[in-house]
């Protein structure tokens, strides 16, 4: 997911048209975000975290180079430095969330790693040295609740998360982290190659724990493997980044937001369809982090359109 500024939402017949079919590709590559669980879920099965992320933010970095084509002749220095931290940022975070899935469901994942749509303007609030809103903080708590009921497990005296939970929701922190250095730098540079170079940045980072910690066969014939490639490196982090940008640009924020938030509600969907067992539990814990997230992010963008 990438934020970035949206631009005010033309009149007209046609512009009309192409913010409702901007909406309609935005929900459709929101789909992908969700059941795109399940398929890295079953690829962290045939190869090791690492290996994982390496390959499919390579792809998906190729994909971006050949779409930013001759925009390459603008490429100055002034982008290695923050694409050296956003990459090893957003290399963090897939890291932590991709060892957490080998021990948890796509349903539980998908609701953890939404978390992050309730850090982001937590973390924007201390960085710019604001203080949250009430209905910030209110989502924070109710997500807390959620993200309780969906992980501990155990009796009162033995509580404990879930096993691979606790890495998942980590990596929600990381996600927050990341959306916030590209909401900072987006503006400052090209999009496109900006995210060609920190998610190159991210592959090779990744590459290094390849080399040092994880078997460097990999099983080329696995369908498993291929899907969550595809779908993760070639239709998400690839084509998804552009198509996000164009989307951008012709949908408003708050729809944008609310789009977003459907993303674990797909995973669980997705979860449920293969097979994972959606107890009581989970739903309402899923619930809260849910509404969590809608009130956090409407009230993150309200407040900032009274500001503006």
């Amino acid at each position: 997911m990438e934020n970035s500024k949206a631009l005010p939402r033309p009149t007209g017949g046609w512009r009309v048209n192409e913010s409702l079919l901007s909406e309609l590709v935005f929900f459709v590559v929101v789909f992908l975000w969700g059941i795109s669980f399940v398929f890295s879920k079953d690829a962290l099965q045939v190869v090791g975290p690492f290996t994982y992320n390496t390959l499919r933010m390579l792809l998906g970095a190729a994909t971006l180079a050949i779409l930013a084509g001759p925009r390459w002749r603008t490429l100055n220095r002034t982008y290695w430095l923050p694409g050296l931290i956003t990459g090893a940022v957003l290399c963090t975070s897939y890291g932590v969330q991709a060892y957490g899935m080998q021990f948890t469901t796509a349903s539980k994942a998908g609701f953890l790693t939404g978390t992050n749509l309730v850090y982001v303007p937590i973390f924007s609030a201390l960085l710019l040295h604001r203080a949250p809103t009430r209905a910030a903080v209110f989502g924070v708590i109710l997500a807390f609740g959620g993200l309780v009921l969906l992980s501990v497990e155990g009796s009162l005296g033995e509580l404990a998360l879930a096993p691979g939970d606790f890495w998942v929701a980590l990596g929600g922190v990381g996600w927050a982290l990341y959306f916030i250095l590209l909401s900072y730098y987006a503006p400052r540079f090209d999009v496109m190659l900006f995210s060609t170079l920190h998610v190159l940045v991210a592959g090779l980072l990744s590459s290094i724990g390849w080399y040092f910690w994880e078997p460097f066969g990999v099983p080329w014939s696995s369908g498993a493997l291929w899907l969550g490639l595809i779908s993760t490196g070639l239709l998400i982090i690839g084509l998804g980044t552009s198509v996000q940008t164009w989307v951008s640009r012709h949908a408003a924020p708050t729809r944008i937001a609310l789009f977003a938030a459907l993303e674990p509600v797909f995973a669980a969907l997705a979860g449920w369809w293969v097979g994972e067992t959606i107890t009581a539990r989970m739903i309402i814990g899923g619930s809260l982090i849910l509404a969590g997230m809608l009130i956090t992010e409407v009230a993150h963008l309200w407040g900032n359109k009274n500001r503006k």
